[in-house]
């Protein structure tokens, strides 16, 4: 009887094991995929309205590198697209460094950096390249459908489905024609022109990670100094306003 028993309990305990595993790992779909799906919304180039660049990996003056995963020039501006394959309901605001995934009701929590902040380095890299004010850009993180959003506060986090109206509800044109095409010819030859691989990219973001904890800052090489702001203490970077650049202290 007390084998019969062991049995039921190791049964009983490897199926909520494989829940939790199977919940734990589906963390996120895999990223190619999910670059798809918002690739397909985007659509392609269409001269003269929409100019669409695919996973620009390059490396600015400063050999950092940065990985886009897309690119939106129109009449609107330059948009910065980053695409989060995240499962379950996801927590977080704008001005926190890290945000929470909540997986399996709740038994499993994951934390993972800022998307909104990741994606606006992303912005300041190619704004430099461009030799563009950073206000002609968007910066949006998108969200699968397998996420759930809605704790999230940030007007820059958009659920897939939304994507389109979100682009599209920009009413006023900032960029001429030929602007649009001067930009896209700029950002097109930088994707050809591109000297690293994913493997080095991230090396180069281990290599920050390191940075950031000796207080560089990550975006523009400043040094990061201790501020005081409405919520408490934090470190900024000592080119604030050019860089925004912040992280909480430890």
């Amino acid at each position: 009887m007390t084998i019969i028993i062991l049995v039921i309990i190791l049964v009983l305990l490897a199926a909520i094991g494989l829940v939790l595993y199977k919940n734990y790992f589906s963390v996120k779909l895999k990223g190619k995929d999910g670059e798809q799906i918002v690739s397909s919304i985007l659509e392609k180039t269409v001269e003269g309205q929409q100019y669409v660049i695919n996973n620009l990996l390059f490396t600015d003056d400063t050999g950092k590198s940065c990985q886009i995963d897309h690119v939106l020039v129109n009449r609107a501006g330059i948009w910065i697209i980053e695409t989060k394959n995240y499962s379950g309901m996801i927590y977080g605001r704008e001005e926190q460094r890290e945000w929470t995934q909540v997986l399996a009701n709740g038994r499993v929590k994951n934390k993972f950096y800022n998307p909104v902040k990741q994606n606006t380095t992303h912005v300041y890299r190619l704004a430099e390249y461009l030799g563009v004010k950073i206000e002609v850009f968007h910066n949006l993180v998108v969200f699968l459908g397998r996420a759930d959003i809605s704790n999230v506060v940030s007007s820059h986090a958009v659920a897939t489905y939304k994507l389109n109206d979100v682009i599209h509800g920009v009413s006023n044109d900032i960029l001429s024609v030929s602007q649009m095409k001067e930009y896209y010819l700029k950002i097109a030859e930088l994707k050809d022109g591109q000297d690293i691989d994913e493997k080095k990219h991230v090396e180069n973001i281990r290599e920050m990670q390191k940075n950031v904890k000796n207080g560089i800052c990550p975006r523009c090489g400043g040094k990061l100094v201790l501020r005081k702001g409405q919520y408490g203490e934090f470190y900024g970077c000592s080119n604030y306003p050019k860089c925004k650049f912040t992280k909480k202290l430890d």
